[in-house]
């Protein structure tokens, strides 16, 4: 009867150790550390083999841990991604486009963490517009900060028979903030806004009336961009 549970008692041993040596590590519960370790390896990781050919996933995980600093005294520079069609028609559509760009670079420089606030010289826009090529020119330039901003436009005309036409243009300003030192965007603003205009008899023609609303109604998005990166850079870092 003694060996009996004796050997009993040593079955119960060895089949305890063999199930406890045989748990794979996945089921462990999270207190043995092995599901925080998992997580942390594939969170690091892309799906998708075809990533590593543009960013490596510790390059991504170093650009998403990075903050971004501010100079006190920055330099920003600004570009206007596409030029305006109109500014060679007259001497009016040039003076009225001059007009918007230095209104926008005035309300910048309102800013107290901008020191100088200037655009682009045409000569340094690389042909290829891509981030790169845009951050080297104003690596070039000095510029701390660079503006990038694109417009484009809709039209909506009213034909009257004893008044006279009217038309109204519809403007959307897309604008990002790059900060040239890390390559990394901490700003982005897109601001649309309307403007009406009545063909007035000074006009050469309703192009010449559209033109009018499409300046003035990038103006007033121009405006609300500037005021939405002021606020940023007021409460940046």
């Amino acid at each position: 009867m003694k060996l009996f549970v004796l050997s009993c008692g040593m079955l119960f041993l060895l089949t305890g150790c063999v199930t406890e040596s045989a748990i794979p590590d996945y089921m462990l519960p999270a207190e043995y550390g092995y599901e925080e370790s998992l997580f942390e390896e594939e969170g690091t990781a892309s799906l998708f083999t075809s990533d590593q050919a543009v960013l490596a996933g510790d390059t991504i995980e170093k650009i998403l841990s990075s903050k971004i600093s501010v100079p006190k005294n920055a330099r920003l520079a600004i570009i206007r991604f596409s030029q305006s069609r109109y500014l060679w028609w007259s001497d009016e559509f040039m003076q009225m486009d001059q007009t918007l760009q230095s209104g926008f670079i005035e309300q910048l420089c309102e800013c107290p963490r901008l020191s100088d606030v200037s655009l682009l010289p045409s000569l340094m826009t690389p042909e290829k517009k891509s981030i790169p090529y845009l951050r080297e020119a104003a690596a070039r330039y000095q510029a701390d900060l660079l503006l990038v901003y694109r417009t484009a436009s809709r039209f909506f005309s009213r034909s009257k028979i004893f008044k006279p036409d009217e038309v109204k243009a519809t403007c959307i300003v897309e604008a990002i903030l790059l900060d040239v030192r890390s390559g990394i965007v901490p700003f982005t603003s897109v601001s649309s806004q309307q403007y009406a205009v009545v063909k007035s008899k000074e006009d050469y023609d309703f192009s010449e009336t559209i033109a009018k609303a499409e300046i003035n109604a990038i103006s007033k998005s121009l405006k609300e961009i500037g005021s939405d990166l002021v606020k940023f850079l007021e409460v940046a870092p």
